[in-house]
This record gives structure tokens, sequence and C-alpha cells, in this order.
């Protein structure tokens, strides 16, 4: 039976359709990326618009607070990723990143990296302490790359999932996948990795309940359902401690916290 989770504050404006949205760690703000080209930041406390940025006139698909730093990423389907400081509204990086639209942004939780996923089937690794230079480039899915997500346990390796129906786990010293977790039938639009400790796993129509410290990766699809990996054993649906859920629609979004 899925967990009933009560509302306690509910953000609502009118807008062009949201693409993604950014929690702030110590800040009551939430970041939000548009299909019109804008970027807006909100307090989460007084539900007052902040401030906003024009980025471009194409989506802005991803955006992340680089909290260290003051600052936000966002990338768009013009194909490039922006820097900007949140203090000052200051643009301080436009760079071209990737051959098609990029789907997603990732901030490693200590080193100068970013990763970023794209439609040209590529992930890359940029480090803001050389000049923002792509460092690596990691190559291996047939399909575009929708997310990609750290190992909370391991930030050495993170995972990325696929239109290709695959999730693979890759190591920032090695250019090719350590591995693939096949198992979806219809292509892989998110994932996240379960940081151990007491947290909730939410998508669309699922809530659960996670405690304790176990290897798990989340994964949701175009099949409609959510799969819990052990990404050690590398199995799915261990009647003991694994299970598959069918889900109505179609899995966009689903993400794993600290209640």
């Amino acid at each position: 039976m899925p967990l009933r989770l009560e509302i306690k504050k509910k953000l609502s404006a009118r807008s062009d359709r949201v693409k993604c949205v950014d929690l702030h760690p110590t800040e009551p703000w939430v970041l939000s990326a548009l299909y019109s080209g804008n970027i807006f930041l909100w307090d989460t406390e007084t539900s007052s618009l902040l401030k906003s940025w024009e980025v471009c006139e194409l989506p802005v698909r991803s955006c992340k607070f680089i909290a260290r730093r003051s600052q936000f990423i966002c990338a768009s389907d013009d194909m490039r990723l922006r820097l900007y400081n949140y203090n000052t509204m200051e643009k301080v990086k436009d760079m071209e990143a990737h051959a098609d639209y990029i789907r997603f942004v990732e901030i490693h939780p200590t080193l100068p990296y970013i990763l970023s996923s794209s439609d040209d089937m590529s992930i890359k690794l940029w480090n803001w302490e050389q000049n923002w230079d792509c460092t690596s480039s990691f190559e291996g899915h047939a399909h575009y790359v929708m997310m990609c997500k750290f190992n909370p346990k391991d930030t050495n390796t993170f995972a990325s999932a696929s239109l290709d129906r695959t999730i693979k786990v890759w190591g920032l010293g090695a250019q090719q996948p350590h591995f693939s977790l096949e198992g979806h039938d219809r292509g892989v639009n998110c994932l996240d990795y379960y940081p151990g400790g007491e947290v909730l796993c939410f998508s669309l129509q699922l809530t659960r309940a996670f405690t304790g410290d176990k290897p798990y990766l989340i994964s949701g699809a175009d099949d409609k359902t959510v799969k819990i990996w052990d990404y050690q054993t590398k199995a799915c649906g261990n009647p003991c401690d694994l299970y598959c859920v069918s889900l109505a629609p179609l899995l966009t979004s689903l993400q794993v916290f600290k209640p």
C-alpha cells in the first residue's frame, strides 16, 4: 500500500511548462526551468517570485544549484550550458556543450565536476577549476541519455538512464561503462540512488519508505514500472528485498529524498 503524504506547503503560479525544479540545500528557495526558456527563483516560505532570468528562446530542460559557489547551472535545447550567479544575477559562463538537446545536469557533491547528458547519446564531465574544460566524454548508449546521477556512497561512480532501455554504471576514471542493467521494456527516463537511512521514494503515483543501508538503484521508465536494482549483484526482483511496481502514467520523474 503506497504511503499517503500530507501536503505541508503548496506553491502554485501560472507559467509555461515546468521542465525541472531544484531545491536549495540551505535557503528556502526553489529554482524552476521552463519550456519558454526562462528560469524562476521562488521563495518557498512566502510563495513569492524572487528573481527571473531570460535564458534563451528554447526550452530549458535542467537546472541545478551549485550552492558552494552561489551559482546555478542550466541546460537548454540550444545545446548550451549557462552558469549564473544567483545573488548578482550575472551570467558567469555560456558554452556550447553537446551536439543535441541537453536533458540533465548533475553536480558532484564535493569535487568541481558537473555531468551533462544529452540526446547526442553522450555524457560529458566538466571541471570548473579548469576553466570549465570538458575533461571526459562517456559514450556507450544507443539512444538519448535522459538522466545521470552520482552514487552518494561512491562519488567516483555514476549511473545513467537512456531510451535504449538500459541503465549504465560508469567510473570517472574510465570512458567505458562498468556494467549495464537491462530489464525495462521501454525507454528509461529517470533514476536515483538510495542514499541509506530512512528515505522516501516517490514518483507520479508511487511512494515507498526505505530504511537501512542497501546498495539500491531505482529507475522509472516508459513501460510504466519502477524497478529497484541491487547494483552490487545487478539483480532486480529478488522476492526478499526487491520489487517492481506497475504504474498507470508514463514515468518521467523519480527522486529519493530524506523526509
